[in-house]
């Protein structure tokens, strides 16, 4: 220990203390940037599921457009889109719970 002061008083520069430091310096740096990463990619893959669960669940309970399958009396089977709140009749979420019971 006083032998490393000692050094450091004189002036000398060593070496191989510089470069262990410098080596753990980046490994730290390293370290951060991937934990960064890894926080970045769990929150955007969180954004993303809440998002397409969102849309699942908008979807289940009627919200937007809707395809609707009608045939005349000659068994013809026409289709159009209509807004989900003009249509009438079960979605699947219904269906599914109906069945479960």
């Amino acid at each position: 220990m006083a032998k490393k002061e000692k050094q450091k008083k004189d002036g000398e520069f060593n070496m191989n203390d510089a470069q262990k430091r410098m080596e753990k310096y980046y490994k730290a740096r390293e370290g951060e940037k991937k934990g960064k990463q890894l926080v970045l990619s769990l929150i955007a893959t969180s954004v993303f599921i809440l998002f397409i669960l969102l849309i699942v669940v908008l979807k289940l309970n009627g919200v937007g457009k809707t395809i609707v399958f009608t045939t005349d009396d000659s068994g013809s089977v026409s289709t159009s889109v209509a807004d989900s709140e003009d249509v009438s009749g079960q979605n699947l979420a219904e269906i599914i719970s109906d069945n479960i019971d």
